[in-house]
C-alpha cells in the first residue's frame, strides 16, 4: 500500500508464497466436496487394495471453459495424490476418452481387468468440455454413454465402486442405488485432485452442502414442460414456482 497526496494506492506484491496459496486452494476445495451417498465404503481403508478408473483422475476437469478459464500456478490430480499417499503406484486405467471421441474396446477391457483385481474401485466420472461449456446448451442431463457403459461393466466384476463426479452442472444418477458411495466433486480448481483424495481416504470430512437440485429424471424438473421451446424462444411457464418451489409443489 502506497500513500500519495492523501490517496491510498494498492500495488501488486512483487513476491508471494505459491505453495501457501495452493494449500489454501486445497482446503477450500475440500470444503466444497459433497458426499451424496456412503454405505460404509468410505473412507477407504489404508490396507485395502485400490484401483483407479477414469481419465478424470489423471486429467482433471478442474475449471469451466470459455471466459471462466484461468491459468493455475500448479495442478494436482487424484492419481498422483493417491500414489503419493500409498507410497507406490496404484493400478489405473483411463476407461474412456474426454474429448468426445468413441472409447476403444481395449480401454474398456483394460478398465474391467484392473477393477476386478481390487478391493475398492474409485471411478472418476463426469462431464468434459466437449459436452459442457458456455456458448452452447447440453442436450440432456446424462453422463456420457461411454462412462455409463464402463460403470456397468465394472459393477459386473466389483460391487465396491465409489463414483467420484467432476461436473459443472447437474447430471442424472441412474446408478445411485447400485453403488455404495457417490462423491460430488464439481469443478474444484487447481488443488482439487488432492482435496478429493483427502476426503476419500478420511483426512478431511466431506462437509460441503449441495447447491443444486439433482433430479432422478429430467421430467421432474419444473421447467421441463416448456423446453426446448419454439423458434429459438422458450417460455418459462412456472411463474413463481421456479427452483425449489417447483420441486416442493410437484
Amino acid at each position: 500500500i502506497l500513500k500519495k497526496a492523501n490517496e491510498t494506492l494498492a500495488v501488486a506484491p512483487t513476491a508471494w508464497d505459491v505453495e501457501a496459496h495452493h494449500a489454501l486452494a486445497r482446503e477450500a476445495a475440500g470444503q466444497c466436496i459433497v458426499l451424496l451417498k456412503n454405505d460404509g465404503v468410505l473412507p477407504v481403508a489404508a490396507d485395502h487394495t485400490v484401483a483407479i478408473i477414469g481419465e478424470f483422475a489423471r486429467t482433471p476437469r478442474y475449471q469451466g471453459a470459455g471466459s471462466s478459464r484461468v491459468n493455475p500456478t500448479k495442478l494436482d490430480n487424484a492419481l498422483d495424490a493417491v500414489t503419493e499417499l500409498m507410497g507406490e503406484d496404484v493400478p489405473f486405467a483411463p476407461g474412456f476418452t474426454t474429448d468426445g471421441s468413441p472409447t476403444p474396446d481395449a480401454l474398456l477391457d483394460e478398465a474391467v481387468a484392473v477393477a476386478k483385481a481390487a478391493e475398492v474401485v474409485l471411478a472418476f466420472l463426469g462431464l468434459g468440455e466437449a459436452v459442457e461449456s458456455e456458448g452452447y446448451d447440453r442436450e440432456h442431463m446424462d453422463l456420457p454413454a461411454e462412462q455409463l457403459t464402463l460403470l456397468d461393466r465394472i459393477l459386473e466384476v466389483n460391487p465396491n465402486v465409489v463414483v467420484v463426479l467432476s461436473n459443472g452442472s447437474s447430471v442424472r444418477l441412474p446408478f445411485a442405488d447400485r453403488v455404495p458411495a457417490i462423491v460430488e466433486g464439481w469443478l474444484l480448481g487447481q488443488a482439487g485432485g488432492s482435496a478429493l483424495v483427502d476426503v476419500l481416504f478420511g483426512k478431511v470430512n466431506p462437509s460441503g452442502k449441495i447447491t443444486e437440485t439433482i433430479p432422478l429424471r429430467i421430467q421432474d424438473v419444473p421447467s421441463y414442460p416448456y423446453f426446448p421451446g419454439d423458434s429459438m424462444h422458450v417460455s418459462y411457464g412456472e411463474g413463481l414456482f421456479v427452483g425449489y418451489r417447483g420441486y416442493d409443489l410437484r
